[in-house]
């Protein structure tokens, strides 16, 4: 092979190289980004937890009304071992649909003004009512008892406290609203009503202002 037939090898070589593509390089697949809730999905996220929860006790009262003829109740009984488990289900046991129906109210008014504030504050307030107010009620009970009263009262002693302790804008306006629509509440933690679980509902209020002291911003700080 002479000079001229080697040089004209090596071009081929050179032009063979050049024109073959690189190879590909691997697809990465990269992972969609969440967007963020908008205010609107908050708020409807928000407005519907409250009726999730209540609907436990509905559910409960339908089926024992129906099926039961109103026998089957949960009650808390304090001191008692057989009354343990109502620390955790005497609060979803109602003695009849008005009974239901009036701690409903409450409940949902009250659990929608806090969470206008803080889910944060709402979750934590209402655990300290349900378990704290089962636990306070099976020690320091005089008598057996069941409702979602006593959390009803939790919920309404962090509302009426806690715009005093943070002075914000929307925290005092909302306890200043409580105080004047629904200060009538306070009559409940007396004796004037028979058949009705006075020292349950102060328990729950006590609760509640432990929860505000527990939860609170001090003035001035960021959210």
């Amino acid at each position: 092979m002479d000079d001229s037939e080697l040089q004209a090898k090596l071009k081929q070589l050179e032009a063979d190289l050049n024109s073959s593509s690189p190879p590909p390089t691997p697809h990465r697949t990269e992972k969609p980004v969440s967007q963020p809730q908008s205010w609107g999905q908050r708020l409807k996220g928000n407005a519907l937890l409250p009726v999730y929860l209540v609907a436990i006790p509905w559910a409960q009262e339908i089926v024992d009304q129906a099926v039961f003829g109103g026998t089957w109740n949960l009650p808390l009984h304090p001191r008692s071992v057989a009354g343990i488990p109502g620390i955790f289900l005497s609060a979803i046991s109602h003695s009849g649909f008005a009974h239901l129906i009036g701690n409903t109210i409450g409940f949902l008014i009250f659990s929608w003004l806090i969470l206008a504030k803080s889910r944060r504050d709402y979750w934590i307030t209402l655990l300290i009512g349900w378990l704290g107010g089962g636990v306070v009620a099976w020690l320091l009970g005089p008598s057996s008892v069941h409702g979602l009263s006593g959390v009803v009262y939790t919920l309404f002693g962090y509302l009426l406290c806690i715009g005093w302790l943070e002075r914000r804008v929307v925290p005092l306006l909302i306890s200043v609203f409580v105080l004047i629509n629904y200060s009538y509440f306070i009559f409940g933690m007396f004796p004037t009503q028979p058949m009705v679980a006075w020292w349950g509902h102060l328990f729950g209020f006590f609760l509640g202002i432990l929860a505000a002291y527990g939860v609170y911003r001090e003035p001035g700080k960021r959210g």
